[in-house]
């Protein structure tokens, strides 16, 4: 089970956390509500592995906001504070924009989280022609990092196959 500091998130986010429902939600300046969800998963590398899920509740417009990101980033450096496991992405398939989702995400991290602390790999294929997205973070202090590297990167390959 994750546990993580709502106290410690609301002392960096830009939005407001509260815990809801064995997850996380925040709603931005303009009303849109944000859900932010934690799933345990298979081990990658015998590390204990945690999907990261956020959703928008509202299905209004969402106007460019740096804010939403950085809110996110507040969250997984908390996950990670919290627990030294590795975190795997998968992006949502639902409406065919699965690609702009990982670059999206993959921008967000790289932009706003603490420099040089993680190792982001990501890794995409075409499963019965549904782009399929995912990416791990794990610290680069984990002990298990190189088992870790090395568990993703040989099981991304076998989705190309």
């Amino acid at each position: 089970m994750i546990c993580l500091s709502v106290e410690l998130i609301n002392q960096q986010s830009p939005y407001e956390v509260h815990s809801l429902g064995g997850g996380l939600v925040f709603s931005t300046e303009s009303g849109v509500e944000y859900s932010v969800h934690f799933t345990e998963e298979f081990a990658i590398g015998e590390c204990d592995t945690y999907q990261f899920m956020f959703s928008k509740l509202t299905k209004d417009h969402v106007p460019f906001d740096l804010k939403i990101s950085q809110t996110l980033i507040v969250i997984i450096e908390e996950f990670f504070r919290a627990n030294h496991n590795v975190l795997l992405y998968i992006c949502d398939t639902s409406d065919n924009r699965e690609a702009s989702r990982n670059r999206l995400f993959a921008n967000w991290f790289r932009r706003f989280a603490e420099r040089g602390a993680y190792e982001f790999r990501s890794a995409n294929s075409s499963i019965e022609g549904e782009g399929f997205y995912a990416a791990i973070i794990v610290e680069r202090s984990n002990p298990k990092l190189q088992a870790v590297l090395e568990d993703f990167d040989k099981s991304a390959k076998e989705l190309t196959k």
